[in-house]
């Protein structure tokens, strides 16, 4: 064989290998974008930044607890309005 016959063996081969890893990439990107997987990517993203909001809240409320009581009474207040109405009405009295 010839120099130009060894080079053109070497740069087919290359090409060929060249050829796998672009369709080995390709058969990754298509499995990684496929909505099922995008999907579940995003709901995991979804629960490490939920954990980390939750963990610095946590933190927060133990540094400094009486806001968190304030904002808990006000919520309870809201929720149970109308009971709580009813119990402070006044109530006809007999004369």
């Amino acid at each position: 064989m010839s120099l130009i016959d060894d080079e053109l063996a070497k740069a087919e081969a290359e090409s060929s290998e060249a050829r796998h890893q672009l369709a080995m990439t390709v058969v990754a990107l298509q499995s990684r974008l496929k909505p099922s997987a995008l999907a579940r990517d995003a709901v995991e993203e979804l629960k490490e930044a939920g954990g980390e909001m939750a963990r610095s809240g946590l933190e927060a409320v133990k540094r400094n607890p009486l806001p968190a009581i304030g904002v808990t009474a006000l919520l309870t207040a809201f929720v149970a309005r109308k009971p709580l109405a009813r119990l402070f009405r006044r109530q006809p009295t007999d004369a």
